[in-house]
C-alpha cells in the first residue's frame, strides 16, 4: 500500500508532460491494520555446523541497546572518547536476533549447550560453533532485514542470480 502512494501520476495537459508525486498520508498508515504495522521480519542463515538457524529482525530500541552494550569509553586529556567494538556487536546482535525468533526454541545461551561446549558464555558459543566469515555474514543479513540494507539492490542481485 505504501509503495502505491510514493508513485508517480504522469498529469498531460495539452502537448505538457507534468510529473506528480504522491506521498504517505497519515490517513494511509491509520488504514493499515496493526498486525501489519507490527510485523516483524524473519528468515534463516544458512551455516556450515548447524545449518539453517531462524532469527528474526531487531527493532530500534534493541539495537541500540545492543551498539550502547558495546560501546567503549576511554577518557584522554580530559576528553571523553567513544568507540564501538564491531566484533562484539555482531555478536550480540545474532544473539539478539535468534532469541527474538519464536519459531524455534534455539538458543546460544542455553545451559546444557554451554557444558557441552565447555564455555561459560552464549558469545563462546557463536564463537565455537560459527566461523569469522559466517560472524560477520549472520550479522549483516540481520542487518539487512533490520533495515539496513539497499533492498532494491538485493532484489536485483537476487534477480541476476536466479536468471
Amino acid at each position: 500500500m505504501a509503495d502505491a502512494k510514493k508513485s508517480e501520476t504522469v498529469k498531460i495537459i495539452g502537448e505538457e508532460k507534468t510529473t506528480v508525486k504522491t506521498f504517505l498520508t497519515l490517513e494511509d498508515v491509520l488504514g493499515i491494520d496493526n498486525d501489519t504495522l507490527t510485523a516483524i521480519a524473519s528468515s534463516e542463515f544458512e551455516t556450515e555446523k548447524l545449518g539453517a538457524v531462524p532469527f528474526s529482525a531487531l527493532d530500534y530500541n534493541e539495537y541500540k541497546q545492543a551498539k550502547k552494550d558495546c560501546m567503549q569509553i576511554s577518557v584522554q586529556d580530559g576528553v571523553v572518547n567513544t568507540k564501538v567494538d564491531d566484533d562484539k556487536l555482531m555478536v550480540k546482535i545474532i544473539l539478539l536476533a535468534v532469541d527474538k525468533d519464536t519459531r524455534s526454541d534455539f538458543t546460544f545461551a542455553n545451559k546444557a549447550l554451554l557444558e557441552k561446549l565447555g564455555v561459560v558464555t552464549a558469545d563462546a558459543v557463536v564463537g565455537v560453533l560459527l566461523s569469522p566469515g559466517e560472524i560477520v555474514n549472520f550479522a549483516v543479513a540481520i542487518q539487512n532485514i533490520s533495515g539496513f540494507g539497499d533492498k532494491k539492490a538485493k532484489q536485483d542481485a537476487e534477480a541476476v542470480k536466479n536468471s
